[in-house]
């Protein structure tokens, strides 16, 4: 597979082409953007249907929407199926289930998490479950009241958890195939004032890794008999010694399980790990995102890295050499204030 299509989202206004669709060659490493569609304010974090075909967006706005979208064929390029109310404000994540049957997002402001059906024509439906959080964290300034920043599924699983920073919170929820509802299994504590805020998942082992905004920290989480997670181990993403202000934002595991890598807006790196025995994380170092702000970032075969840098409004592209360590290359585009970027479909 020599090309990736990858699909962007943005903090751009409903006038500009906020998600935009490009080819990334990975025998040159070059990126092309294909085109974009307008009409959606702050399109910001994106889902891919299994499909391959399909996605859907927030706009992560007070009073925001859900948005879906094909990929359209001949000539290629992206299309506006329907769209939903986000049922709250500021809608910062979402998630396609692997049936592609169901939608479920979390509103950061809203303090609530939602759940939408995808019906046989790519459209979204009416809202069939809306589940409220409650409480606060200790960080007044962050944490005065719930707020969901993510909500991934569990693999092999059924079930989903919610990252909410406001209460230092992981929500394990499962989800009716049926009715579309959810019900609550579990709330683990993460460490206080911490602000767990995205998830990975280790391919094939039982580790959760939950990246924390608020302190630029990750804990390594493992199923512990009882079926909860235990937490088993607590890093820092930052350089040893940095001073100044950094939230943690992106957490990934490379697809054979061998690293994991997080991002850093404010020292604007990517921090990189091995992952040992038991899922525990040795660090291997750091390497520059290629602009200011990585909010989000990309692995494509083991070997690139694609970093959306929000503040300095560019795509950067990384080599990731054996090691496991990204190299910059000198391939960076400029877009409007990037935000997510994710592979749609591989040729």
């Amino acid at each position: 597979m020599n090309r990736t299509y990858l699909v962007t989202g943005s903090y751009s206004s409903s006038e500009e082409p906020g998600i935009k669709l490009w080819e990334f060659n990975q025998q040159s490493g070059r990126f092309t953007e294909i085109g974009g569609i307008l009409g959606t304010d702050r399109p910001s974090f994106l889902a891919i249907h299994p499909n391959g075909k399909n996605f859907a967006a927030t706009s992560e706005i007070g009073n925001g929407e859900i948005i879906v979208y094909e990929l359209t064929e001949e000539p290629l390029g992206l299309k506006e199926i329907n769209r939903q109310s986000a049922n709250g404000d500021h809608p910062a994540h979402l998630c396609i289930d692997r049936t592609g049957k169901w939608l479920l997002a979390a509103n950061y402001s809203g303090g609530n998490v939602n759940v939408y059906p995808i019906e046989e024509d790519g459209s979204i439906g009416e809202r069939t479950d809306s589940v409220k959080h409650e409480g606060s964290g200790p960080n007044a300034e962050r944490q005065d009241a719930p707020h969901p920043h993510s909500v991934f599924q569990l693999p092999q699983s059924g079930r989903f958890i919610v990252s909410d920073l406001g209460t230092d919170t992981l929500y394990l929820y499962s989800l009716d195939q049926g009715t579309g509802k959810l019900e609550l299994e579990q709330s683990i504590q993460a460490p206080p004032g911490s602000g767990p805020r995205h998830l990975a998942f280790h391919p094939s082992r039982g580790e959760v890794y939950s990246l924390e905004e608020i302190t630029s920290s990750l804990t390594v989480y493992a199923w512990n008999e009882a079926g909860s997670m235990e937490p088993v181990q607590q890093v820092s993403l930052l350089p040893a010694g940095f001073e100044g202000k950094n939230t943690s934002a992106e957490v990934r595991v490379s697809a054979d399980g061998r690293y994991l890598y997080a991002s850093n807006r404010g020292d604007d790196s990517l921090a990189v790990f091995a992952i040992g025995e038991g899922g525990r994380l040795e660090l291997n170092g750091f390497s520059p995102s290629g602009g200011e702000g990585p909010r989000h970032f990309e692995l494509i075969s083991g070997e690139w890295m694609i970093t959306a840098n929000e503040r300095s409004h560019n795509l950067a592209v990384l080599k990731i050499d054996e090691d496991g360590m990204p190299e910059l290359t000198d391939e960076i585009v400029e877009t409007k204030a990037p935000v997510c970027v994710k592979i749609i479909r591989e040729r």
